[in-house]
């Protein structure tokens, strides 16, 4: 997958092995990227990083993915760390350039040698699924380490699931699991909020199973519009697990799951809304069947009204509508 957004670039999501982009925002108006240009004819590093992220999202300028190479490898070649990272990624994605991994692992390492903390993330990534060097977990467990020693947040997410899931022989250790997944909580992951709130109401590993725990870490997951967390919040409401049994509540949070892009909450919202119910054909969700009674129409509007303030109270996180 191919993606861009202005900011930093890196090579994956921690734990869906795709190629997506960071997000970190940046200035986009034409003063500064008139100044942007001037800075990089005089040969400034920072200025030629400036335009080569310009033109790989078309702010201010047509999207030219060649250029956008151009200028990246000009900043990259001058030592700019950020620069030396995101070329390798899109070596990685084939943006603007023929796919090649091993010189995208070059300029990871170039960028982590001037202690850039994406470019640690992404040898970790490397390691961890043998791209472009050989699969090693050791090596990558010691480069997401490094990088979340800086507080990389999407290293710290990929050291919260290695230990979650134990793959190739990694013990599984859900206790350590926490720690970093507590860590990226406090750097904003919803998505960590989410995993805190699947090893609690699961429990094992270490972790004692806790369904109040698990709702709360769902519920902090749900407010800052993770999809996952709030189709799982609406799971426990709807069975009455570590909170009230409340199915109005549980259709405000499938909807607002739905909307976000958790297709697994229309299987909820079917069953909920009276059509034909698919609850039985899905184990992941068969324990809500019992409880799973058809709302009326005026319990649907309320519901409905709760998505409505909901998204009013949080416009960052709002849910697109649709």
């Amino acid at each position: 997958m191919k993606a861009f957004n202005l900011g930093r670039l890196t090579a994956i999501t921690a734990i869906a092995f795709l190629l997506p982009l960071a997000t970190t925002a940046w200035a986009e108006d034409t003063l500064t990227l008139t100044t942007a240009q001037a800075a990089a004819e005089k040969g400034d590093a920072a200025a030629l990083y400036f335009l080569a992220k310009a033109y790989s999202k078309g702010a201010g300028v047509l999207r030219d993915d060649a250029k956008a190479v151009d200028f990246m490898r000009q900043a990259a070649e001058k030592g700019n760390a950020p620069a030396e990272s995101d070329l390798g990624v899109m070596y990685f994605n084939g943006a603007g350039v023929k796919p090649d991994d091993a010189e995208a692992i070059r300029w990871f390492r170039r960028a982590a040698d001037h202690g850039d903390a994406l470019a640690e993330f992404n040898l970790g990534f490397s390691y961890a699924n043998g791209r472009g060097v050989p699969k090693d977990l050791a090596q990558a467990l010691d480069w997401y380490q490094k990088a979340a020693t800086q507080k990389q947040p999407d290293a710290i997410v990929a050291l919260g699931y290695l230990h979650m899931d134990g793959p190739e022989g990694l013990k599984v250790d859900w206790k350590e699991a926490v720690k970093w997944y507590t860590a990226a909580a406090e750097l904003g992951r919803g998505d960590a909020l989410n995993y805190l709130g699947f090893i609690y109401e699961n429990g094992g590993a270490g972790v004692e199973q806790d369904f109040t725990n698990a709702v709360h870490y769902y519920r902090q997951a749900a407010d800052r519009g993770d999809a996952k967390g709030q189709l799982n919040l609406g799971r426990m409401c709807l069975d009455g697990t570590g909170t009230a049994q409340d199915s109005i509540e549980a259709y405000k949070w499938f909807t607002l799951a739905s909307m976000n892009g958790a297709g697994l909450a229309n299987r909820y919202l079917t069953t909920l809304n009276g059509a034909d119910p698919l609850l039985n054909n899905t184990p992941a969700v068969a324990s809500a069947a019992t409880v799973a009674a058809p709302l009326t129409a005026k319990q649907i509007a309320e519901a409905r009204a709760r998505v409505r303030e909901w998204n009013k109270a949080h416009p960052r996180t709002a849910a697109p509508a649709k």
